[in-house]
């Protein structure tokens, strides 16, 4: 008898070793699938569009939305840095005042976003087929005052006029600035590369 009992003692054994595994297999599994769900719905999609933009210091510019996804201008904004085109100032930024940028409605042109409004009179979202524009009056605003060319210059309205980056300095006339849209986390949503015109 106790042969027997050593050999049912040996077939046990095996069989719990193989249901332990495939509990802590399934356990795995399911640890696995509620993080990566979790994760899932965690996160929102950007928007994603396409713009083509033009600039000219006669004209003004224009931004125009080709398709994709409508954008929320109260949480967006719209950032240019100089291109290779401008050698080492192709690190700096600025956002443009979204104040000055308008957009053309059915009924009429609304800004972009002017925090002295309220909601109810701005554009609140930019569409596919909209223009966005921005006056010659209001073009300097593209560079709002960031940046001085020495160490004693006090801030300026502008950078827009600098001889080293400003875009409406007739030294930059053919050269090349980068436009991008993002939101308010900074993930870019659309990006062109616009060329400075007369």
């Amino acid at each position: 008898m106790i042969a027997v009992r050593r050999n049912s003692e040996q077939a046990v054994s095996p069989v719990v070793g193989v249901m332990l595994m495939l509990v802590v297999t399934i356990i795995v599994a399911a640890v696995v699938s509620a993080f990566a769900g979790g994760l899932s719905t965690g996160t929102s999609k950007t928007p994603q569009m396409s713009i083509k933009a033009s600039f000219s210091n006669s004209t003004g510019m224009t931004i125009s939305h080709l398709g994709g996804d409508t954008v929320n201008t109260l949480s967006t904004k719209f950032i240019v840095s100089p291109s290779g085109d401008f050698g080492s100032y192709n690190q700096l930024r600025w956002t443009i005042n979204s104040s000055v940028i308008s957009v053309s409605k059915s009924d009429g042109n609304r800004p972009w976003f002017d925090p002295s409004l309220s909601p109810s009179k701005e554009a609140r979202t930019f569409q596919s087929g909209e223009t966005a524009m921005i006056s010659v009056d209001n073009l300097s605003q593209v560079q709002p005052g960031t940046y001085t060319t020495t160490k004693d210059s006090s801030s300026r309205p502008t950078d827009a006029f600098s001889s080293y980056y400003g875009f409406m300095n007739p030294a930059s006339l053919g050269q090349r600035f980068t436009l991008q849209l993002v939101d308010d986390k900074g993930k870019t949503i659309a990006q062109t590369e616009v060329s400075i015109n007369p």
